[in-house]
């Protein structure tokens, strides 16, 4: 496993972080019905099931966290609680709220109104369907995020006792909550709360025991990534086979892979913010011009690239004059605190 000390990043995470955040901007351009495309089983799954790979975010992110800011008392020392507080609000407000200001201009009316825009200002978008489904829809995650550093901040400054126990309890209660009462299939907007406190503290115990995971044989970890989605075929929310087999084996195998850290992958990790955030505003831009459904051959292959392009471009601007200087300003006007010098590592929405 490819540990780093101190607040290096773990840029082979970095390179998975990206390939999620692909994943989930081709399921949301697929997901349209009778696409002139043939979908083997490999795209496939990408196109039908891509909306899972948000909980690979929420797997990440926790794994992450418990790097960073998982130190015993850590977040006890003086000033150090407002520190974390302004470090996530830096990370993920200044991105959010301009790509939220950008839907208010060109798509107000109906449920994109004044009530939704200030709940989704103060990022609680996730917490109400009619709420989530306006605006930019893909952000509902990021008040899941916030719900989760929340609790872990709370049990971080309680000790570490505490911080295993709420672990320990939120995968043991979401878990249970998904198996009885999540529906197969989906995505389902009720499993938005416990599927990502689930993956967030599934991280949290992945990191925990990450010296075991490097004793795990790497045919081992691709047949619990395998059995994860061969058992996603049942009766009960994909999000538990997922959470507790595929997403945990592809964090340990993502580690050992020397080509999450090449240069395509490393720029993807750094900009999967950007293309998480931005890509819906170009999907239904497009789409709405040229609805995809109703192109054949060539119209269609031009329509889908002209998203992909104009993403990936978005992203790159988003990165260097939106989230890093936003970054910036945030921290340097509230100030960073005593946990800045770890802060670089710069967790994300998971």
């Amino acid at each position: 496993m490819q540990e780093r000390d101190g607040g290096e990043r773990w840029t082979r995470l970095d390179g998975l972080r990206g390939f999620a955040a692909a994943g989930v901007v081709l399921y949301h351009m697929a997901n349209w019905p009778n696409l002139p495309v043939h979908l083997d089983r490999i795209t496939g799954w990408v196109f039908l099931k891509g909306w899972t790979l948000v909980d690979l975010f929420f797997v990440l992110s926790g794994f992450v966290f418990a790097h960073v800011y998982g130190a015993p008392g850590q977040l006890r020392q003086a000033h150090a609680m407002r520190a974390f507080a302004v470090a996530r609000l830096a990370r993920l407000w200044p991105l959010h709220f301009f790509i939220l200001c950008l839907f208010a201009v060109f798509s107000w009316g109906g449920g994109n109104d004044g009530q939704h825009f200030l709940a989704h200002a103060l990022m609680l978008q996730g917490f109400d369907l009619m709420t989530a489904r306006a605006f930019n829809s893909a952000s509902w995650s990021l008040s899941i995020e916030i719900l989760c550093y929340a609790l872990f901040a709370a049990g971080a400054w309680l000790g570490e006792r505490v911080l295993l126990w709420i672990t320990v309890l939120a995968v043991v209660g979401c878990g249970w909550w998904l198996a009885v009462l999540g529906h197969p299939g989906g995505p389902w907007f009720g499993e938005t709360i416990p599927r990502g406190i689930f993956g967030f503290f599934i991280g949290q115990l992945v990191w925990r025991n990450r010296a075991l995971g490097t004793r795990v044989p790497t045919v081992l970890l691709c047949a619990m990534a395998g059995a994860g989605f061969w058992l996603d075929n049942g009766h009960i929310s994909p999000l538990v086979p997922l959470g507790l087999l595929t997403w945990p084996a592809a964090v340990l195998l993502a580690l050992r892979m020397p080509v999450m850290e090449s240069a395509v992958m490393h720029w993807l990790g750094q900009r999967s913010f950007g293309l998480y955030m931005v890509h819906m505003l170009f999907i239904h831009a497009i789409d709405g011009i040229w609805p995809p459904d109703e192109l054949k051959g060539a119209g269609f292959i031009i329509e889908q690239a002209a998203i992909v392009l104009l993403t990936l471009m978005a992203a790159e601007i988003a990165f260097r004059w939106i989230e890093v200087p936003g970054r910036r300003a945030i921290r340097h006007y509230w100030g960073g605190g005593p946990v800045r010098a770890v802060a670089q590592h710069q967790p994300q929405y998971g």
